[in-house]
């Protein structure tokens, strides 16, 4: 059920009155369309005699459009996150690493990075660590 038909079978009073229970829409946030569709709702039941003023309105769309932008910019921030944890994983390579896991100490030259759920691991032997778990680096001693 889209928000188009809750509010075209809804009247206007109980749309308007906060005791009413709400209708489920199976969404978890809102777009700009839903935004546009209850501003329209908003424009078309305020009180004629007190219209909304330029300034609310104004504020609302700024402050929509910031939320907007801040989505956007987590959503790219994380993935960006993303790949300097793989690039920096990428270091290890080659490298006689020291980690703690577990109260024990594992040492062992990293020869693989195997991504699991989208995170890097270390590949020492046949373990797969995590390289926050890091605690040492050596340069491999040469053969």
């Amino acid at each position: 059920m889209d928000l188009s038909n809750i509010l075209s079978t809804r009247s206007k009073v109980d749309f308007l009155d906060p005791a009413t229970a709400a209708i489920p829409t199976g969404k978890q946030t809102l777009d700009v369309d839903d935004f546009l569709k209850l501003l329209t709702v908003q424009l078309q039941t305020q009180d004629p005699m007190k219209p909304m003023e330029d300034t609310q309105f104004i504020s609302q769309m700024a402050s929509f459009t910031s939320l907007q932008e801040m989505r956007a910019l987590s959503k790219n921030f994380e993935t960006f996150s993303s790949g300097q944890r793989l690039s920096s994983a990428q270091d290890y390579l080659g490298k006689v690493v020291t980690l703690t896991t577990d109260g024990d100490d594992v040492t062992g030259e990293v020869t693989a990075i195997k991504l699991v759920d989208g995170a890097p691991r270390l590949m020492i032997g046949t373990g797969s660590y995590d390289p926050a778990k890091v605690t040492r680096i050596t340069s491999q001693p040469a053969a």
